[in-house]
């Protein structure tokens, strides 16, 4: 899943943590068909509700919004909320069980009244009708009305989310070259990168030449969420110097300069202009 195709993108304002700091300003974010389930659900919060519609420019209604993201990834679920919850798909009667990416079921009474899509940290997305719009909730305040989940996601995308949302969790974190690797108030590139494939238990070098050394090789048309995508910089006299980890849609999470960790592209400006390759570790 998460394979690069022709892009479905819709342009939607990216929230202040997540602007691109490629090239220096912010832009609008796009989702699109190689991200993974939990960053499209982000992208959707303030998309309209629409009462029996399923796409960005239409709007979404509970279920729709959920089968927007899953067909864009190309996963084959039903369309309606009742069918959904009834797919031969691994049931998660409890809620501190679910894990990112799960697609959450609300009522009572026996009846399904809306889900949403699970994005880890106590959230989730719904398309709610009283708000008219996709509106990220925490799931305990909905604590009563929870009566279970579906897991849909492999073995493997359930992998890429969980990598991505804890790359994610220190956008901001102050650059500082050779920052001391097993610590977290700082980070150069690499040593934050081998953080966060340390805590999805994958052992990484600490050095990004080394790092390209690492997994297999990727073309960059190929690229998939997780992928190591490597650079030359001002200082590294034509050889790998700087590393992120590809999120989709052409950008990457990373940490250079100014800002800290952020999200910036890989498809315009300096970061572009000085690609060098690409290794895929996630199988």
């Amino acid at each position: 899943m998460f394979t690069r195709k022709v892009k479905q993108v819709v342009a939607v304002t990216l929230t202040a943590a997540a602007i691109y700091a490629g090239g220096g300003a912010g832009t609008a974010h796009g989702a699109a068909a190689d991200m993974d389930a939990v960053s499209i659900a982000r992208e959707m919060a303030g998309q309209d509700f629409a009462k029996g519609q399923a796409t960005p420019s239409k709007g979404f209604d509970a279920s729709g919004l959920v089968y927007y993201i899953y067909q864009t990834l190309d996963y084959e679920i039903p369309r309606y909320m009742n069918a959904q919850y009834k797919m031969d798909k691994p049931f998660v009667k409890e809620s501190g069980n679910v894990q990112p990416g799960d697609i959450v079921f609300f009522g009572s009474n026996g009846y399904i009244s809306f889900n949403g899509i699970y994005m880890g940290n106590n959230e989730f997305a719904m398309s709610s009708k009283s708000e008219d719009e996709v509106v990220i909730r925490k799931m305990s305040a909905y604590a009563d009305q929870f009566i279970g989940a579906r897991r849909v996601l492999s073995k493997e995308d359930q992998l890429k989310v969980k990598l991505i949302l804890d790359a994610r969790k220190y956008l901001g974190t102050p650059y500082v070259f050779g920052a001391k690797y097993g610590q977290t108030a700082t980070f150069d590139c690499s040593s934050f990168v081998k953080t966060v494939f340390a805590q999805n238990g994958i052992t990484l070098p600490r050095v990004s030449r080394n790092q390209a050394l690492e997994g297999s090789y990727v073309s960059r048309a190929n690229l998939q969420v997780g992928d190591l995508v490597f650079f030359t910089t001002k200082d590294s006299n034509g050889k790998i110097g700087h590393v992120g980890i590809y999120v989709g849609d052409g950008n990457m999470i990373h940490t250079y300069g100014d800002g800290g960790v952020k999200y910036s592209t890989i498809e315009k400006g300096w970061w572009n202009d000085h690609y060098v390759t690409a290794r895929r570790l996630l199988k």
